[in-house]
């Protein structure tokens, strides 16, 4: 029997997602090594077009997502993660490292401004479940990693700005003043365990070098605040030597 148009054409639908399945990994190759190529060949204003239209279709669509397809793309990322080796995640780690170092300064604050934006919005539970899993993720580390990201937090430190370093002062500030009083608790605890659990960490010469620091800080404070007195205020104080 003679088939109609339109059952010719689901036949031939059928066949390639057939084709499609049993081919999956040879097609992914080749699909791979095309675009490889055609890259290669595109001109800088190509590329650069191709990623302002890649950009405005990931912001739309981003946008006019269901929260039932944002969760499934959690998941999705989620797994793909869980289901990586170790080599690949090392892999993806320096990939990122490279795309950060790779970016312009623009970029980068349009970066942090779309973490902004991002961290805004999210809702209670999403800000607690983020704070579990840094605190997770913390645990797991060796003693190695953990230096490297203490090392990271120094140099990022250090490589600031002084306008930079204000903002994060001030961001501090304001962070600090909108929480509870069970929040500001919590944190003085935190903070007293932590610090109690690396005193007893640190070497003799460690225990040394932080008294030396220590004092260092308090004659500094000590000078700045007789500076900022009165003369009235300065008269009631001993001078400091």
């Amino acid at each position: 029997m003679k088939l109609s148009h339109e059952e010719r054409k689901e036949k031939r639908k059928e066949v390639n997602r057939q084709y499609q399945l049993k081919n999956k990994e040879v097609l992914k190759e080749k699909r791979k090594e095309y675009l490889k190529r055609r890259l290669q060949n595109m001109t800088e204003e190509q590329k650069e077009k191709r990623k302002e239209t890649t950009k405005e279709y990931s912001k739309r669509y981003r946008q006019n997502r269901t929260e039932e397809q944002k969760e499934k793309t959690k998941e999705y990322y989620k797994r793909r993660y869980q289901n990586r080796t170790e080599e690949q995640r090392e892999e993806l780690k320096e990939n990122n490292k490279r795309r950060y170092q790779n970016m312009t300064e623009e970029q980068r604050e349009e970066r942090k401004e779309y973490d902004k934006r991002r961290y805004q919005n999210r809702t209670e539970e999403q800000r607690e479940e983020r704070k579990e899993y840094d605190k997770r993720r913390l645990q797991n580390m060796t003693e190695e990693q953990k230096e490297e990201r203490k090392e990271y937090n120094k140099r990022r430190y250090q490589n600031m700005t002084e306008e930079q370093r204000e903002e994060r002062k001030e961001y501090d500030k304001r962070r600090y003043q909108n929480m509870t009083e069970e929040q500001k608790e919590k944190r003085k605890e935190k903070t007293k365990e932590y610090n109690k659990r690396r005193y007893q960490n640190m070497t003799e010469e460690q225990k040394e070098k932080r008294k030396e620091k220590r004092k260092e800080k308090k004659k500094e404070y000590d000078k700045r605040r007789y500076q900022n007195m009165t003369e009235e205020q300065k008269n009631k104080t001993i001078t400091p030597h």
